[in-house]
């Protein structure tokens, strides 16, 4: 896991109100893969940094508020 890509991804969890899909993630964090965002976000939901949830469609992640 990218420790870059990694912060990247929190970062821009932090600043959104709703879930988010894997290719919004994608754009808005500055990863190059669809593969590798959702790589990362799968390890970091792993280790409990972010939320996320398997829908019909894809996985959605999230970042709980404090």
């Amino acid at each position: 896991m990218s420790v870059n890509i990694s912060e990247n991804i929190i970062n821009y969890l932090k600043t959104c109100k709703e879930p988010q899909a894997i290719e919004t993630i994608r754009k808005n964090a500055g990863i190059s893969h669809w593969n590798a965002a959702l790589s990362n976000c799968l390890e970091l939901y792993i280790a409990g940094t972010i939320k996320g949830m398997n829908t019909s469609k894809s996985w959605i992640f999230w970042v709980e508020k404090e």
